[in-house]
Order: structure tokens, then C-alpha cells, then sequence
């Protein structure tokens, strides 16, 4: 009898007590999905991985994101841009466990939404394209920042008022760096000529050394470049003109490298893959950081580089870290048609996908 009044009187609090083993078993046994295994990064990259360019840079700071949140990172090397090799690539690393994929190449935007909606359980990050489907998107950094800084630094250095440019294949990646640039040159040397020659290939050392040898008997006295490697200062090196570099320096040059635009690709994909990590990832409108997020920066100028003109180039990074448009008022383009008015700023919309026509002072060399 006591033992039925004992157990009448403590049911409430036996039934607590069940309550609260039973929460520590749920507890202990349960992991939300993402926290069940380690999350795998693939990446697929268009070079070597320790090629000292482009894909060494985006290796480089793929791994330290990785390090920093405890993922998991498989890479495939020297993908052709075809959607045939873009896809089986990314067939390899899916099956391999790859939770979220980063494309970095501009060829590979293309096809990078349809290969998206074959896994929609895979998130797919890549550096050009449209980020059309639900589960892609587009990261990339405000280089053009740091080339118009850049073309202040060659403009205001060039002696002879012709600069040489070369670069990979004309796309709004390329064109909106090599108008960023002129208009550096020109806000120093009005009358200045940017004499552009696309190669066709990101990587053709051949074509590259020959382009600088074709400014240079056109009278360019700087030279930069968009390709992977840094083939075109080396041989500027060699001719003893001045030059400016690109990406990322990994070499030691004489005091005629005047300086380079780089990016800073760790700070970019510890945002993307952090954001990714913790639910927040923006597949609405992508990543694009700039200088005031310090994801692009000038490498430190040349001893050859005037007071005068590190000093503008101080005013003006100033200007864009107070949120200054490179491509705002006035600007014609080399046809003499009107693109921006006064007042006016060129779209993000059209910068990224859609610039398609070069500035004044622009001269593409056939």
C-alpha cells in the first residue's frame, strides 16, 4: 500500500525523470546533416595547381579556408573549358563526397548552371556565369579597382605615352580591366595609347613574349598583362621595359617592375566557404568584394615611382574605399559613342557580364 501511495505521490516527478535520460539519449545521438561528416571542397582548375600564376593563387587560398574550417578538399588539375571535361570533373569529385564545388575559370561559367541542376544537393560556386540555378552562384574580386590604380602608376611613368597590354581573349572579365587601366593612364597622360593583343589562350608563353616584342617595336615602354603566367613581364624584363604584374608575384624583378594588381583570394574564400558553412551563403546575388574589403590590392610600388604619383594613387585608393565608382561620369568609348554621362555610374550587372566595348585611348592591335 505505501509502495502504491510512494509511487502515486512520485509519478510526476519519475515521469520528469525518464523525460530527461530520454533527452540525453536524443541528444547525444543526434547530428544535423551537415555535422554528420567532414564537409569536402572540390575545386577545378584550368592549370597546374603550383603552376606561380593564376591556379597556384586560387589553390593556395582554397587551402587555407579549408584549414581554417576543418573541411575536407579534393582539386582536379588542367580542365580543358569544354562542358564535357567541365562535367566530368565535377562527376569525380561529387562522387568522391565533394559537398560544394568552386570553378574558377571564366570558361567555366558557361556551363556551370546546367552541370548545377544535375546536383542539387551540391553547391557550386564559380567566378563568372549568370548563378542561375538555385543551389550556383558567382564569386569574384573588384580587380578593376586596382587597375585603374595601376594604370595611374603606368600612365604616369611611360616616357614615350604608349603602353602595351596583353591579354587572354576579350570577355567582360578582361575588358573591364583593360578599360579600368586606360582610364588610370589617361587621368595622368590624357593623350596616352593602350595598345591591346589578345592571344586566345590563357597560357601560350610563345604568343605572350611575342606581343611584348610587338609593343615594343610600336614603342611601349609598359607593359601588363591578363594571362595565368607572368611570360609577358619576364620578357619585359629582358628588353628593359618597365612593367606592371597581375594576380599574384612570386618572382623578384629589377626596380622597372613598377608594381602589380593582386588579389587577396584568401579573405574571398573564407567569406564564400565560411558563409556556405554557416547556412548564409547569398545564391541570390554573389559574392563581390573589393578594395575596401581588402580582396584586391597593389603589390608595394617601385623605388622608380615618383612621390607625386604615390601620392595620387594614395588620394584615389582613398576615393574607392569611400565607395567611388572607377566607371562613373563622362565616359566615350573608342568609337567616340557616349557609355556613362554625367552623374551616371556603369551597372555591376553590366560590368560583370556584360561590358563588351573598350574606352577611349584603347587600340586593339590586329
Amino acid at each position: 500500500m505505501r509502495g502504491r501511495e510512494w509511487a502515486t505521490h512520485n509519478l510526476p516527478l519519475l515521469l520528469v525523470g525518464l523525460i530527461c535520460i530520454a533527452l540525453v539519449v536524443v541528444i547525444r545521438s543526434f547530428r544535423l546533416p551537415e555535422t554528420e561528416r567532414q564537409v569536402v571542397v572540390g575545386c577545378v582548375l584550368v592549370g597546374a595547381k603550383d603552376d606561380g600564376g593564376w591556379n597556384e593563387s586560387h589553390n593556395t587560398a582554397l587551402l587555407d579556408a579549408c584549414r581554417v574550417y576543418d573541411c575536407g578538399i579534393l582539386m582536379r588539375e588542367r580542365v580543358a573549358e569544354s562542358e564535357s571535361a567541365v562535367s566530368a570533373a565535377v562527376r569525380s569529385l561529387v562522387d568522391q563526397g565533394a559537398n560544394v564545388i568552386f570553378l574558377p575559370s571564366f570558361g567555366y561559367g558557361e556551363y556551370m548552371d546546367r552541370i548545377a541542376r544535375e546536383y542539387p544537393q551540391v553547391a557550386f560556386f564559380g567566378i563568372s556565369g549568370e548563378g542561375a540555378a538555385k543551389n550556383s552562384t558567382v564569386y569574384f574580386a573588384r580587380l578593376y579597382q586596382a587597375r585603374y590604380l595601376a594604370g595611374i602608376v603606368a600612365g604616369a611613368g611611360s616616357k614615350t605615352g604608349v603602353l602595351g597590354y596583353i591579354a587572354s581573349m576579350p570577355n567582360p572579365e578582361t575588358i573591364r580591366g583593360i578599360n579600368a587601366y586606360a582610364m588610370g593612364m589617361r587621368a595622368v597622360n590624357p593623350k596616352a595609347r593602350l595598345m591591346v593583343r589578345f592571344t586566345g589562350s590563357w597560357d601560350d608563353e610563345a604568343a605572350e613574349r611575342e606581343s611584348v616584342a610587338l609593343m615594343a617595336a610600336e614603342s611601349a615602354d609598359v607593359i601588363t598583362y591578363h594571362e595565368d603566367q607572368p611570360y609577358s613581364v619576364r620578357e619585359a624584363e629582358k628588353r628593359g621595359l618597365m612593367s606592371i604584374g597581375y594576380d599574384a608575384v612570386y618572382e623578384k624583378y629589377s626596380d622597372r617592375f613598377l608594381t602589380a594588381v593582386i588579389y587577396d583570394w584568401k579573405a574571398l574564400y573564407r567569406k564564400v566557404l565560411g558563409d556556405y558553412l554557416s547556412g548564409r551563403a547569398n545564391f541570390f546575388s554573389g559574392y563581390w568584394l573589393g578594395i575596401e574589403e581588402e580582396a584586391v590590392a597593389l603589390y608595394p610600388l617601385s623605388p622608380r615611382v615618383s612621390e607625386k604619383t604615390a601620392f595620387l594613387v594614395a588620394l584615389e585608393k582613398k576615393r574607392l574605399m569611400n565607395g567611388c565608382n572607377v566607371f562613373s561620369g563622362v565616359i566615350y568609348d573608342n568609337q567616340g559613342t557616349l557609355r556613362c554621362d554625367e552623374d551616371e555610374r556603369i551597372s555591376d550587372q553590366e560590368l560583370f557580364n556584360g561590358m563588351d566595348w573598350f574606352i577611349e585611348g584603347v587600340e586593339i592591335y590586329e
